[in-house]
């Protein structure tokens, strides 16, 4: 009986083993991914924070601002409201101001993120726990309402606070799926069309069953349904890809002696910075551009909604088309990133995609000023939605062929913290300026100036040739190259330079 219990333990290793990292799996990267169960555990995660993100940033939060100006004693039908709600906000000022306290709370927490998966065996505790409090803090805005949506308000800056966690963990996983690494790149391209194809599904059935039941200008009613299918949908995939598919981790490397988990972080962040900044200056710049330009970027869709409610006075259904043509637009820029770099360098595609995101914000905010230019706002989601796709394909094929190898670990993180440690200040920006009494029209302007200082500190960086033989003659002090972390398909190619 001991040897049979040893053989099965041993049995159950080398299970686990082949379940962590196969190397030649049969239809690893296929859903529903063969015999790889944590595959298939963070593919069902994804379509759970894919349908939560959408239900509370678009459907819940056009939602909210509508009960925030009947709160603040406008029309309905009005396309603008200069009221204050019982709580001194504009309601133009919710969805920015959530945005602020959301972009503050994630970039302070991903350093104690790093700290937890490196040095503790609770990552998947962690996820577990979050996930649960997730689709818990979920079912009460079911029944948002005009004396519930402040409350609802609340939640969203939490589940948002709770979520970031959960991605926190769940993404530590990604790069541990396997030591192949075409593998792990067919991975990444299955992931992010599972993520594609749930924003585009999910938001189908919403605006389609909203419409069968002819409540296209009910936003209430929008929110509703949509919360409904999110909060069944996340509770369900997330529960069975966390008690049946994702398996124990444990800590990576020892906590140094007489440091804690939050210090330890913040240290590595400092160190990392310094080691940045002395060796590999052109990469510092482009950590700096990014920080700006992905900044604006994400405020974009936030700001964008706000901008199209209080000009257009657009309903949660309509703010679903929008974001399916912004998605579905994104898919088609991403082609654009590597066709550019066959006539240009890629910080020039860079350079490029940002002047342009800048340009259709300018024109946007010039010719869509009244409620019966919907279309023209259609319009302009299509064309952000390519420039997004453009820039984030881009921005992560020049990242990894800009990163040392060796270095390729400590370097991806800071890659991650740069496009996070900025995202509170242009929704506060926009939150200062639309308290003010500024108008929306010039607030979304502001987002103009992040895309320009992004592309000052492009500029900084030299030549793309000089940037790479940059990279031959640094130090490396940092682990082995793992860069096939990313979530894109931008690392699919060797490193090369680009004349």
């Amino acid at each position: 009986m001991a040897n049979s219990g040893s053989d099965t333990e041993a049995s159950s290793n080398t299970q686990a083993e082949s379940v962590h990292r196969p190397s030649q799996p049969l239809f690893f990267h296929i859903p529903p991914y063969g015999s790889h169960r944590e595959a298939r555990g963070w593919a069902l995660d994804a379509v759970g924070r894919s349908v939560s993100f959408v239900g509370n940033a678009v459907f819940v939060g056009t939602a909210v601002i509508h009960l925030a100006r009947i709160n603040a004693g406008c029309d309905p039908n009005d396309v603008a409201c200069e009221g204050r709600t019982t709580y001194g906000i504009r309601p133009s000022s919710f969805l920015t101001l959530y945005n602020v306290i959301v972009g503050v709370s994630s970039s302070a927490l991903l350093p104690l993120l790093g700290s937890i998966v490196d040095h503790t065996h609770r990552r998947r505790l962690v996820a577990r726990v979050s996930a649960g409090v997730y689709c818990v803090a979920l079912f009460p805005m079911i029944f948002l309402n005009d004396s519930t949506w402040f409350a609802a308000c609340v939640l969203l800056v939490f589940t948002a606070f709770v979520g970031w966690i959960h991605a926190g963990m769940t993404f530590a996983y990604l790069p541990e799926m396997s030591d192949d690494k075409k593998v792990l790149e067919d991975l990444n391209t299955s992931f992010a069309v599972v993520q594609f194809a749930t924003y585009v599904v999910y938001a189908v059935i919403v605006v389609g069953i909203t419409a069968a039941v002819g409540r296209t200008e009910d936003s209430i009613f929008t929110a509703k349904l949509a919360q409904s299918i999110s909060f069944v949908v996340t509770s369900v995939v997330w529960g069975y890809a966390w008690s049946k598919l994702m398996e124990h981790r444990p800590a990576t490397t020892e906590l140094p002696q007489g440091s804690n988990l939050i210090t330890t972080g913040f240290r590595n962040l400092y160190r990392s910075g310094i080691h940045i900044w002395n060796n590999h200056r052109s990469l510092a710049w482009f950590y700096i551009a990014l920080a700006f330009s992905e900044s604006a970027t994400q405020a974009l869709v936030v700001i964008a909604t706000t901008y199209s409610i209080d000009v257009l006075n657009f309903s949660s259904f309509d703010s679903g088309i929008s974001f399916l043509i912004f998605v579905f637009f994104s898919s088609i820029g991403c082609y654009i990133a590597p066709m550019s770099v066959k006539r240009i360098t890629p910080i020039r595609s860079d350079q490029l995609c940002l002047f342009l995101l800048g340009l259709f914000t300018s024109l946007a905010t010039a010719f869509v000023s009244t409620a019966d230019r919907k279309i023209l706002f259609f319009v302009f989601a299509m064309l952000w939605g390519l420039c997004a796709g453009w820039k984030y394909t881009i921005e992560r094929y020049l990242v990894c062929n800009i990163i040392p190898k060796g270095q390729d670990a400590e370097l991806m993180g800071m890659y991650l913290f740069a496009g996070q440690c900025l995202a509170w200040l242009p929704p506060l920006v926009f939150t200062a300026m639309n308290e003010a009494g500024v108008s929306i029209r010039v607030n979304m302007l502001s987002l103009v100036l992040f895309w320009i200082i992004a592309v000052s500190f492009l500029q900084c960086m030299g030549s793309y040739t000089s940037v790479v033989s940059e990279i031959t003659q640094s130090p490396s002090e940092f682990p082995p190259p793992d860069c096939e972390q990313i979530d894109m398909v931008a690392c699919n190619e060797e490193r090369v330079g680009h004349e």
